[in-house]
């Protein structure tokens, strides 16, 4: 597959700096993003959580954690990627989200990462979050056959987040990079994940719900920037990524209109820059942007890469 390695590590790395330069402005709204920096585009740190220029938040932390379970045992990767998150919550982040925080303490008395989940969303949690979206990215290097993928992401999502939108919109996101993974252009490479989803999810709800979801996706590219609402909640966000990378000509254009959206910017800017850098490649990220990286930070994400590269040629 043409740039395998170069279009895997594009995509973690893009993530990452997405990450990194969204969480600058996570909570401000665009307003207030231009009269404070005009447009932001370079990775300056601050924001809420006080963090110094590179440093990431809970979308890399955790999406490094689905990829090192991944790794781990493709075949049974839900306790290797939950021990990954538990180290994660040991070392007491200030950004754990609601949902995850919720799932977090179910799990503690029920040891089962899905009955936790599923009880939270009984208990009437909003549990269509992003959590789960701003993590799912690995999965869509280590499994080559769609409803494998789609069991796989359901699975992964619902370790936290529960409603089928929630596991959907990480299905969907991942059949997309894995189209532009091998260098389709980015309408036929939605258009066809659309179709993906609707042929594999099985009758019932899930089926309903990816009818739903592809109705109300289906034209995104299309739609004036206005529309565009960079919340939490999981389908915005997979809006906001797709609309930024079908309708910019580079990595650095995707990323930036992403995170200068303001609202849940962290997150916008690290589906976004999952998305692209899987589109555009390592190469086309900014070195100014990478170099904000420690070499902890490097070896660990060139750790995941290299990792992810040998289970895609494997098994594509």
């Amino acid at each position: 597959m043409t740039n395998l390695a170069d279009r895997v590590r594009g995509g973690i790395y893009g993530l990452a700096v997405g990450d990194a330069l969204g969480a600058t402005l996570e909570f401000m709204d665009r307003e207030q993003i231009r009269a404070r920096y005009g447009v932001l585009r370079e990775v300056v740190g601050g924001g809420w959580l006080n963090l110094r220029p590179g440093e990431w938040t809970d979308d890399t932390e955790m999406a490094l954690a689905v990829a090192e379970g991944v790794i781990k045992d493709p075949e049974n990767p839900v306790p290797h990627i939950g021990e990954g998150f538990l180290r994660w919550r040991a070392a007491d982040p200030p950004d754990i989200g609601a949902t995850i925080r919720a799932s977090f303490h179910a799990y503690d008395r029920l040891k089962d990462w899905h009955l936790a989940a599923e009880e939270v969303h009984e208990r009437g949690g909003r549990t269509a979050g992003n959590g789960a979206l701003m993590r799912t990215l690995p999965l869509a290097f280590a499994y080559p056959d769609a409803a494998d993928l789609y069991v796989r992401c359901m699975e992964v999502a619902r370790m936290t987040h529960w409603d089928p939108e929630a596991g959907l919109t990480c299905f969907i996101y991942c059949l997309t990079a894995r189209e532009l993974w091998s260098g389709m252009p980015f309408a036929e490479a939605y258009g066809l994940a659309l179709d993906v989803m609707q042929d594999v999810v099985p009758r019932g709800e899930m089926e309903d719900t990816a009818s739903r979801l592809a109705g109300r996706l289906g034209d995104v590219a299309g739609w004036p920037e206005e529309r565009l609402k960079p919340t939490g909640y999981t389908v915005d966000t997979l809006a906001c990524a797709l609309w930024c990378a079908a309708n910019a000509e580079s990595f650095e254009g995707a990323v930036v209109r992403a995170v200068n959206l303001g609202g849940d910017a962290d997150t916008v800017g690290a589906v976004t820059g999952g998305l692209a850098g899987v589109m555009y490649g390592y190469d086309a990220i900014p070195a100014r942007w990478l170099d904000k990286f420690d070499g902890r930070q490097k070896e660990r994400l060139d750790g995941v890469v290299i990792e992810l590269v040998r289970l895609a040629r494997k098994n594509f």
